[in-house]
């Protein structure tokens, strides 16, 4: 594994880690409805589905070094862009963080720009209705179709969020 860039295995490591400490927080739903499929259901399927791509992308990095052989170099460190990646998780851990204390709908709407711009996005028209309709699609989603309350915040913040609940 000498050809392998550390990011590449790393990265996905990190996110089954994550994966699996947001499974069993599942378990701590609360059921405010009983309908035929549980509010469990949508995230424990889409956290499932995100350690089997993370595993496959391992699996698809360690065959890719064995193919390659030990004949090439190993890549640099700024060919990662280690700064660009910190960067993303130092947002997505801010993101979880103030989840809970500005709410859903706000801190989705500022992730969701905030991930646009870093990915270098400067159309003014996708930065406009990307994170409004990204946001309005998943509330909708979590809220109407699973029944999955989302976080309103506190204070002000509470206020804004029970206006579209």
């Amino acid at each position: 594994m000498k050809n392998i860039d550390k990011g590449e295995i790393v990265i996905p490591i990190v996110f089954i880690v994550l994966s699996i400490s947001l499974f069993v927080k599942t378990y701590g739903f609360e059921f405010t409805t009983h309908h035929q499929a549980p509010p469990t259901l949508w995230p424990r399927s889409i956290i499932v589905l995100l350690v089997l791509a993370c595993g496959l992308l391992i699996g698809k990095f360690i065959l890719e070094d064995r193919k390659k052989g030990a004949g090439l170099t190993e890549k640099t460190e700024s060919e990662t862009q280690w700064g660009m990646v910190l960067k993303g998780i130092l947002v997505l851990f801010l993101y979880m963080f103030l989840m809970s204390y500005i709410g859903y709908i706000i801190s989705t709407l500022a992730f969701t720009l905030a991930a646009m711009l870093m990915l270098g996005n400067r159309n003014k028209v996708h930065l406009i209705l990307t994170p409004l309709l990204t946001t309005a699609l998943v509330f909708i989603i979590f809220t109407h179709a699973m029944y999955v309350p989302l976080p309103k915040g506190i204070s002000v913040f509470r206020t804004f969020s029970q206006f579209f609940h």
